[in-house]
């Protein structure tokens, strides 16, 4: 009895071991595992950086249109853009504005006259291959989203609604 005892035990013990490297996961598993993560990761991930640009983008669109608001509530009180005593076009009296624009420098593209202004978004930091936001007191929007800025025959300065003849497919903030 002790033989058949020492056998049974033995068979016990061998079925429980493979039962023990069963339960687990192999090595070929993970590294499928890790590789599929690794994949969606690398697909998510621009596309999640293509998002937080669009939304430091529409805040400064954003900005720009309170800036924007902010210049015609001038012109509505003063009669001009850049209010001082006469309103003369030759006096460049930059209203103080406020700014609330992180990734972006916003500032007049050129100071305002008496009857016209440009705001400009500028972007810095992790936008800065972004291009440049504009918006003049008519209202016209521009974005040059492939930075090439200057018109043909315009000096580096003049970009956009500040050119003689921008861009018309950058005369629009949006794109679809």
């Amino acid at each position: 009895m002790p033989a058949s005892t020492s056998q049974s035990s033995a068979s016990a013990l061998k079925h429980h071991s493979a039962k023990r490297t069963a339960a687990g996961f192999s090595l070929v598993e993970l590294l499928v595992v890790v590789a599929v993560v690794g994949i969606l990761a690398a697909v998510a991930y621009p596309s999640y950086q293509e998002q937080i640009r669009s939304g430091r983008r529409a805040e400064a669109q954003s900005e720009l249109m309170r800036l924007a608001q902010f210049m015609e509530r001038i012109y509505s009180e003063n009669g001009c853009y850049n209010p001082d005593e006469d309103c003369s076009a030759e006096t460049v009296g930059e209203p103080n504005i406020g700014i609330r624009a992180e990734h972006y420098t916003v500032d007049f593209s050129s100071g305002p006259t008496a009857d016209a202004f440009t705001l400009q978004a500028t972007p810095v930091g992790p936008q800065a291959d972004d291009g440049i936001l504009q918006i003049n007191e008519l209202g016209q929007r521009y974005w040059d989203e492939d930075n090439d800025d200057a018109g043909e025959g315009e000096s580096a300065s003049a970009v956009g609604l500040d050119t003689s003849d921008p861009d018309p497919k950058d005369l629009n903030w949006i794109r679809g």
